[in-house]
């Protein structure tokens, strides 16, 4: 929850930030792809150091480049140095993902897969459902600063509870261990960076990161660009932006729960990955994208809400059940890398989705067509 509500404070803030700093659409672009460029990497590194390093100390060291760094953006004053906040901050959550994967392969069993992802991501969409109306009537009535400097004390009071209650293994707090066999169907022993790089040119891997990148691309303009278009196209203000914000978040942590609940059932039932998970993931994407269609082309603001909100949680369900599959396909002792690697690779839609938005909303004919192009 803590970590995605990081990452789309600035949203919330853009259009007071944009104006203070003097930032073109192309800009912001810029800043919001900026928080991509070393979340890639970090995710590449750090994501493999989560299959053999303590991932109760990684997530400790992420938490804390997380609220440094938004104790640091309130004094900003340039452009250059909001991008120098966003590659930190990435680089602090890249790892997110992989790190959570890796954890939930200590205590889930394979079955149980899809509800162990989907939880941290309930908790990852719920968070900013929650938080963006308080945000938003804190940015109203304090300015756009104490939204970030709210975040930074949120995150370091979890820290504390992380550090003193934070567990590795269900063995720490006395639960009995998961069979080995049920943890894992692949085979696959650990293995060497130099070892696992040949898996990521399988046909499996390479339609799963094609499929996350699209997933990424919507997360990233929910986060991004959503409050810009409600604020200034819309012209919403109050109560009305407010639930224009925050419930796509709410609708996509229902989505993440509910689909990989009715994925694991599946799973569970047939033993098919490809009943379960692929042909599950293919028909949300496929009704997020004519959701976003309509929503785009639609003038009127309670159909144009109901759309907007439906396209971003039906297509990022692929984010709970990627890792499910990566699980199927990867033993425990190689999912960090995997997972790390898929996150990597699928979020360089993240990097480019912001740019393609600040380009067309800058040079086309007018703001809401610029919108409308790149919807």
């Amino acid at each position: 929850m803590i970590n995605q509500i990081d990452k789309v404070v600035i949203g919330l803030v853009s259009v007071p930030l944009m104006k203070e700093l003097h930032l073109s659409p192309s800009q912001w672009g810029i800043v919001g792809s900026s928080f991509f460029w070393f979340f890639i990497l970090s995710s590449i590194i750090l994501g493999g150091m989560a299959d053999t390093k303590n991932t109760k100390k990684i997530f400790a060291w992420m938490t804390l480049t997380w609220l440094a760094v938004q104790f640091v953006t309130p004094v900003v004053s340039s452009l250059s140095l909001l991008v120098m906040t966003r590659m930190i901050l990435g680089a602090g959550e890249g790892p997110t993902s992989a790190v959570s994967a890796a954890i939930v392969g200590k205590w889930f069993p394979k079955q149980r897969h899809g509800i162990g992802a989907s939880a941290i991501l309930f908790g990852a969409t719920i968070g900013p459902a929650i938080a963006s109306p308080l945000l938003i009537s804190i940015i109203d009535r304090y300015g756009w600063k104490s939204a970030f400097i709210s975040m930074g004390i949120i995150g370091l009071i979890w820290l504390v509870f992380w550090l003193i209650l934070g567990k590795e293994r269900p063995q720490e707090m006395g639960l009995s261990s998961i069979p080995q066999e049920a943890l894992q169907s692949s085979t696959l022993p650990k293995v060497s960076w130099r070892q696992f790089l040949p898996h990521v040119f399988t046909r499996n891997f390479i339609f799963i990161v094609l499929c996350g990148g699209c997933a990424y691309w919507i997360a990233t303009i929910l986060a991004f660009w959503y409050p810009a278009y409600f604020s200034t196209v819309k012209h919403f203000n109050g109560q009305t932006l407010k639930l224009a914000v925050s419930l796509p978040f709410l609708f996509a942590a229902i989505c993440q729960v509910g689909f990989a609940l009715v994925s694991d059932w599946l799973y569970r039932k047939t033993g098919d990955i490809r009943k379960a998970r692929v042909n599950l993931a293919g028909l949300t994407m496929l009704l997020s994208a004519i959701c976003l269609y309509f929503g785009s082309v639609i003038n009127s603001s309670v159909p144009s809400i109901v759309f907007f909100t439906l396209a971003p949680g039906l297509g990022i369900v692929i984010l709970s059940l990627a890792p499910a599959m990566l699980m199927e396909f990867f033993s425990p002792e190689n999912i960090g890398k995997a997972q790390g690697t898929y996150i990597a690779l699928s979020n360089f839609a993240s990097v480019i989705a912001p740019l393609v938005f600040g380009y067309f909303i800058q040079y086309a004919a007018n703001e809401a067509m610029g919108y409308r192009y790149a919807f």
